[in-house]
């Protein structure tokens, strides 16, 4: 209706009207056209939450089946530091370090994550890959010791990624693998380290054979290699390929940081390998490691079985104990091919250019083994 107020006379009325009444003034005025109520933009689609790569169903699965293995394994009995020599992980060797060798060593240790942090070096466990665990490779300073370095590993016949991979696969992860990999200064080496990892070279050479004591030296101390397991709580059995990124005839890990572990030892088990004998998936050994507990790998140990290591709980050290579980590995020694052929190879002959045709005459005109499938002696 109208708004305004007017005598009855003045608009032409005699009583008030009933329902809507409309002066002249309004009858004459533009009709307003009704305003359509814009509706809200409908909310943006939410972003789908990107899944941890350490808890992936691939992850998960993985860790169930390498807990199964731990489950059922026998634990592994050192003898003076060693594996006995006739039991089937022979080369394994472990020591609990000395507080004056492992507090340098985890300074040294400190040193190179940082030094891969602050250069952005670091790369996927996998090299070119997804994989949560990060590693890189630190060369010692050439003032100490002759200089390891990509000429003289490419000149020995090291390519530098997974043998697993092929094509541009490998190539990729070959040069994130030489990306990830630097020389120290001589000041990230202190005195005390220095002296350590003499007092470390001491006690490895006690746990090893004959053949190998001449591979565990300063000199022969190929590279140092710190493994960051960040969120991932376990790292799947596997083989060293020493031609690979496995390379190192000697293997020596020390547990920096972390949870207690139980390392797993695997012949011929149910790992990233097929297995050629039904029996052999039982055989699976394990021992504890703790921060300042170091293991070896030579021999049998270290060319045979798959290793594998399972986060399980709080350690026997309260430093770091709470952080996720670091490593720093040793690698000394490096096989020339014939060397690894013999040592490790001999089970993977397509991964050797030197024994495809070996295994291709062995077999009676039968294709070699394909790729990853071991075989037995």
């Amino acid at each position: 209706g109208c708004d305004n107020w007017f005598h009855f006379a003045c608009v032409g009325l005699t009583r008030l009207p009933r329902g809507e009444w409309l002066c002249q003034d309004c009858k004459n005025k533009p009709k307003k056209k009704k305003q359509k109520v814009e509706e809200p933009p409908p909310p943006p689609p939410q972003k789908k939450k990107r899944e941890n790569p350490a808890h992936s169903k691939h992850e998960r699965k993985d860790r169930e089946q390498l807990e199964a293995l731990v489950e059922r394994a026998k634990p592994l009995k050192f003898v003076g530091g060693r594996a006995p020599s006739d039991h089937t992980c022979s080369g394994a060797g472990f020591c609990s370090l000395d507080p004056s060798i492992f507090a340098p060593l985890q300074q040294l240790h400190a040193n190179i994550v940082a030094a891969l942090r602050r250069g952005k070096l670091l790369q996927s466990w996998e090299g070119k890959g997804k994989d949560v665990r990060e590693r890189g490779f630190a060369f010692l300073p050439p003032t100490m010791i002759p200089v390891w370095d990509r000429a003289r590993l490419e000149k020995g016949g090291l390519r530098f990624g997974a043998a697993q991979k092929e094509g541009q696969d490998f190539l990729n992860d070959e040069e994130a693998n030489w990306k990830s990999s630097f020389h120290l200064f001589p000041r990230d080496v202190s005195p005390e380290a220095r002296t350590a990892l003499h007092a470390l070279i001491e006690l490895v050479k006690q746990r090893v054979d004959d053949k190998y004591k001449d591979y565990v030296s300063l000199e022969n101390l190929i590279a140092l290699q710190p493994n960051l397991h960040n969120d991932a709580k376990h790292l799947p059995p596997h083989l060293d390929f020493p031609m690979h990124d496995g390379f190192g005839v000697v293997i020596v890990t020390i547990q920096m940081a972390g949870p207690q572990s139980v390392i797993a030892l695997l012949k011929g088990a149910d790992s990233d390998f097929d297995v050629t004998v039904e029996k052999e998936k039982e055989r699976c050994w394990t021992f504890s490691l703790n921060v300042g507990d170091c293991y070896i790998l030579s021999g049998d140990a270290r060319n045979v079985c798959d290793h594998g290591v399972l986060c399980v709980g709080g350690g026997r050290r309260s430093h770091k104990v709470d952080a996720a579980r670091e490593s720093l590995n040793l690698r000394f020694g490096l096989h020339t091919p014939a060397f690894a052929d013999e040592e490790v190879y001999w089970q993977f002959p397509s991964f050797s250019s030197t024994l495809q045709a070996a295994a291709q005459a062995s077999h009676n005109g039968e294709a070699p083994a394909s790729k990853g499938r071991r075989r037995r002696r």
